[in-house]
């Protein structure tokens, strides 16, 4: 039973320590701040222009928060490229090479 004890004080230490906060953030452009621990995160971002109300989330696992921020995020879209054979002077598809000599 001794056993049994032991590892349930130290499941129920490591529990306390991964809620304890261990990242306090604040982003001095747009005064958001943000707090993190292993188990949850929390973030306050202020009214923009024309709201009224400051912006709370949090989110449990921590992740959650950085899915919430897509524009920081967001990569640019690639452009596609049209892969068909160019056409020929004359409009029509060209199937030989042209001589370098001429």
């Amino acid at each position: 039973m001794k056993l049994g004890k032991i590892i349930g004080c130290a499941a129920l230490g490591a529990l306390v320590l991964s809620a304890i906060p261990y990242k306090f953030t604040k982003d001095e452009e747009t005064g958001a701040r943000e707090i993190r621990s292993l188990l949850w995160a929390w973030r306050k971002t202020p009214a923009r222009a024309g709201e009224t109300k400051d912006h709370y989330a949090f989110a449990i696992p921590p992740s959650g928060l950085d899915a919430a921020d897509v524009t920081k995020t967001a990569a640019p879209a690639e452009e596609t490229v049209d892969l068909t054979p160019a056409d020929g002077p004359a409009g029509e598809a060209s199937d030989e090479a042209p001589d370098p000599a001429e």
